[in-house]
């Protein structure tokens, strides 16, 4: 499969011209990351689930498969980060993030409760993908349940800033040379992959990754 990691939802269709079969968006992929700040107006960007942005995107997406998350309410002061990984009307994975992170500029806590159901394995021509989005990057057990659950390829959603994102990427190679997995992450600034060695993976020209 041709692999485009992207850093905004406005950059699919020409991902999809490019021959991308499977687009994976940032963490929070249809708003800004509002947890950056302790304003409670952030939580104005909710939408109610599913997102019409990531149906309006699974739209773009054509019969590419689309990896995002959105920030959803699931009615008064009930808020989570839902990761999907769908294709037309066909949703072969969904979990929300199980990890809220606090720390200063990430005041998670605030914005959004920590999911509870299991992490999401689905079956993809490349093999058995799981998704893993926000704080759960950085998280051990995150990358030791989706690995005991059969994952042979990690499509992971960040939205963070250089010292955190560098963090990110050496846990994630890290994690994928002790599981033998495959990892590619967006992030809004830019990606990162590895294969099952832990050894970065580099784009082709036309800047899609092949699984």
């Amino acid at each position: 499969m041709r692999v485009a990691l992207l850093s905004a939802p406005e950059a699919v269709p020409a991902a999809r011209e490019r021959g991308a079969e499977l687009i994976c968006l940032p963490h929070l992929s249809f708003s800004p990351y509002v947890a950056a700040e302790r304003d409670r107006c952030g939580l104005e960007h909710a939408e109610r689930p599913v997102s019409r942005s990531f149906r309006d995107a699974l739209g773009l997406a054509g019969d590419a498969w689309l990896a995002a998350s959105a920030y959803e309410s699931e009615g008064e002061g009930v808020f989570y980060v839902t990761a999907r990984l769908a294709r037309g009307g066909e949703v072969a994975a969904a979990y929300r993030q199980r990890h809220v992170e606090a720390a200063p500029g990430r005041y998670e806590q605030m914005f959004w409760s920590p999911g509870h159901d299991p992490f999401a394995v689905a079956e993809l021509e490349c093999g058995r993908v799981a998704l893993l989005v926000g704080y759960d990057l950085r998280t051990p057990a995150a990358w030791a349940e989706v690995a005991a659950r059969g994952a042979q390829v990690v499509l992971g959603g960040a939205s963070e800033p250089d010292e955190l994102w560098g963090a990110t990427q050496r846990v994630a190679a890290g994690m994928a040379a002790a599981y033998g997995m495959t990892v590619l992450i967006a992030n809004r600034s830019g990606s990162a992959a590895f294969d099952a060695s832990g050894t970065e993976l580099l784009p082709a020209d036309d800047t899609l990754f092949e699984l």
